[in-house]
């Protein structure tokens, strides 16, 4: 992969520390700002789904308490990553400014599908002298897979973590393929093989530019790996107390 990013200063640390661009649903965001829409596993909606369905008000509130620790999680991993702004031809780190939408639904896809908005300002406050200035766009093209990857990972563990009273877990359900909920087995009710999500205007409309996580050839690699592995024999998915979930 060619990175797109401006070279770094090689004297500023990058911070951990994201500010919010806007609130929620009280406001728009600003002109300008990128809409990062990451792709969740289909049966977290079936989850909930479920959970919306039946008569258990804790469960429920458990299930949006753990989607919001992993959306808090990724915005400090976007920021720590691709917090940067563009001055005098170097990248250097920032406080960006980005507010979280986990949206339910997506245009054209029946039923719930959810998934995270990350919605970062087209400007930031630099670290070394408090200016304001354009974030390096590049610097957030390199790491949207690692996005896509950190929020995947951070709702794998805590749905695991949060939910073992039902047993709860993860798996592939072809070689290959990405983690969905094998237990309770709500991999058997997906109506498609379809992971990722196409863009969601749902919120507003065209107005902001989307950048989908993960990109199109993280996309086109991971069914291309799919699609090799199911040629060859599987024996399907380890049992649940052999796996190890190195997210946090």
């Amino acid at each position: 992969m060619t990175l797109r990013g401006l070279p770094a200063v090689e004297f500023q640390q990058p911070t951990n520390k994201a500010v919010p661009l806007f609130s929620y649903p009280h406001e728009q965001p600003p002109a300008g700002a990128l809409d990062i829409q990451v792709t969740a596993a289909p049966t977290l909606s079936l989850l909930y789904d479920r959970l919306c369905g039946q008569d258990s008000p804790a469960d429920l509130d458990t299930f949006r308490a753990t989607i919001d620790i992993a959306t808090q999680s990724t915005v400090r991993e976007t920021q720590q990553l691709g917090g940067y702004v563009a001055h005098a031809g170097r990248a250097w780190p920032c406080h960006l400014e980005i507010t979280p939408v986990i949206h339910p639904v997506v245009p054209g896809i029946p039923g719930s599908r959810l998934h995270l908005h990350l919605l970062v300002g087209p400007t930031a406050i630099a670290v070394h002298d408090g200016r304001r200035y354009p974030i390096d766009r590049g610097s957030i093209d390199d790491v949207v897979d690692d996005i896509y990857v950190s929020f995947r990972g951070a709702i794998e563990y805590h749905t695991t973590d949060r939910f073992r009273r039902i047993e709860l877990h993860w798996g592939p359900p072809r070689a290959a393929a990405p983690f969905e909920i094998l237990s309770p087995p709500l991999h058997e009710e997906l109506a498609s093989t379809d992971y990722f999500i196409g863009p969601c205007t749902g919120l507003w409309s065209s107005e902001h530019e989307i950048v989908l996580a993960p990109d199109a050839e993280y996309r086109d690699f991971d069914r291309e790996i799919q699609r090799k592995a199911a040629l060859q024999p599987w024996a399907g998915p380890a049992h649940p107390e052999e796996r190890v979930y190195p997210f946090g």
